[in-house]
């Protein structure tokens, strides 16, 4: 079991780095250190349904690539999940701030003391990117279904916070 935690979270970090990318918003490069929480790599935790590691990582200046690793407190369990993300910076604009509204497709999968399970969810959410800290702060809820063992409704969601390497 921890050698696939290790070899996931290697895979998790090897494609963030690589699939790094500048970021353009408003038609001006962000390069400066101005709004890092939406460019590079962020690391944070989320808190909700279920508790753990989030890592995003932007592969242009509206998709991302976000891959959790977390617990489940009630049942003793691990998980991994991978998400592609869309991102619209023009539903809320505010001066020196950014609130991305996103959404987009997610796999999973659990391990406990039963039957390994996975499925697929459709993040939504909204985030906080200000100007000059390397943070982002995060809602988001995640309908979707476990597909194995069992069909299901399996929903997500939580509140995090990222610290990003830019």
């Amino acid at each position: 079991m921890r050698k696939i935690i290790l070899l996931a979270l290697a895979m998790m970090l090897a494609i963030s780095t690589a699939a790094a990318a500048e970021v353009w918003i408003g038609g001006h490069t962000i390069t400066d250190g101005d709004y890092a929480g939406a460019r590079g790599l962020g690391i944070g935790i989320v808190l909700g349904e279920i508790n753990g590691l989030s890592i995003k990582n932007w592969v242009s200046s509206e998709h991302a690539v976000q891959f959790d690793l977390n617990w489940d407190l009630n049942y003793g369990g691990i998980g991994i999940g991978a998400a592609y993300l869309i991102h619209n910076f023009n539903i809320i604009q505010a001066d020196n701030n950014l609130f991305p509204f996103y959404f987009g497709i997610k796999g999973w999968a659990a391990f406990a003391s039963g039957p390994a399970s996975a499925g697929i969810q459709v993040p939504l959410g909204f985030s906080w990117i200000p100007k000059r800290a390397p943070i982002d702060v995060f809602v988001q809820i995640e309908p979707g279904i476990s597909i194995i063992p069992d069909m299901h409704f399996a929903p997500g969601g939580g509140i995090g916070i990222r610290y990003w390497f830019g």
